[in-house]
């Protein structure tokens, strides 16, 4: 799908003199030609905007500044995910290639939109973007401390009974979050060393960049904190987990211990065999009973001395 954002905010045709965004997300070959023959661009494939290595994802061509990061946003209205987004600075103006949706990039919504519906340039438009990617970045980074300090609590509460196996999904789901917000910001990051060193000739403010360095720099750092705290609930809720089956096997290990010594005596004393002639003396029966109940309270006193449970 390709759309077009003029001065303003408002959406224009290709062709228009005041577009200053080409925003391509999931392109076809007709689209990308469009844009490519519109600007004199070379629209990245699929493949080379995945690429990791940073001469693929930083470089100029020609009078273009190509430029690469991973953003999250979501596709399809699915779950979060996290994708390349490209971003080519050519003639003032701005192509975006994605596939999938990061919310700053909703025109309508957000502080993002505003900026972009003032920006004067391409570099203005991207600008505006990186920042709203990087609230947005900001907002899920807090929403998973937020849930994090929570399951903690809950973890911890000797008053409440939680769901171990439930809690470790959602410690998991909230660790899955926390590593896609942290690529995105390490990827970011690498993206705006290289625009502050080759991007003022296109448009991009070095004040606003150096800020915007800053500002994906501290969230970095925020992100990598959450992840040892993050580890020690994990081992927390394994232990406590690996606690409550070790109750279970203390309790069939207590069943066993009153279950098994009083069924082998009763056992041999259905072997009926005739040189066992006291089985058959009035007192025999009795005989049996007392020593099914004497052997599992031994056995239980010796358990006891020797604290096994």
């Amino acid at each position: 799908m390709l759309r077009v954002i003029a001065r303003g905010g408002a959406e224009a045709a290709c062709e228009d003199p005041a577009a200053l965004w080409y925003d391509l997300e999931s392109p076809t070959e007709q689209e990308e030609a469009d844009v490519e023959a519109d600007l004199g661009v070379d629209v990245p494939t699929p493949d080379e905007r995945a690429a990791f290595e940073e001469s693929a994802r930083y470089y100029e061509e020609g009078d273009s500044l190509h430029l690469t990061a991973t953003l999250l946003g979501r596709r399809d209205e699915g779950m979060l995910i996290s994708g390349p987004v490209t971003f080519i600075l050519a003639k003032g103006k701005l192509v975006t290639v994605r596939q999938v949706r990061p919310r700053a990039f909703d025109i309508g919504q957000g502080r993002a939109s505003a900026r972009v519906s003032s920006a004067q340039n391409g570099g203005d438009v991207m600008l505006a973007l990186i920042e709203g990617a990087a609230e947005r970045l900001a907002d899920v980074l807090a929403d998973a401390t937020r849930d994090a300090n929570a399951l903690s609590l809950r973890v911890f509460d000797e008053t409440e009974t939680i769901d171990l196996r439930g809690a470790l999904r959602e410690l998991g789901r909230i660790g899955a979050l926390a590593a896609l917000v942290h690529d995105s910001l390490t990827s970011m990051q690498r993206m705006l060393v290289y625009a502050r060193a080759s991007g003022k000739k296109y448009g991009l403010a070095n004040d606003r960049l150096s800020a915007l360095a800053r500002d994906v720099g501290e969230l970095e750092r925020i992100a990598e904190q959450m992840q040892p705290r993050l580890s020690y609930l994990q081992d927390a809720v394994l232990g406590l987990i690996n606690a409550a089956q070790t109750n279970v096997l203390k309790a069939l290990s207590l069943a066993t211990i009153a279950f098994v010594p009083p069924t082998l005596i009763a056992s041999i004393f259905g072997m009926n065999f005739d040189g066992m002639t006291w089985f058959r003396e009035p007192w025999g029966p009795w005989v049996g009973v007392a020593m099914m109940f004497a052997a599992p309270a031994i056995l239980f006193a010796i358990a006891k001395w020797r604290k096994w449970f």
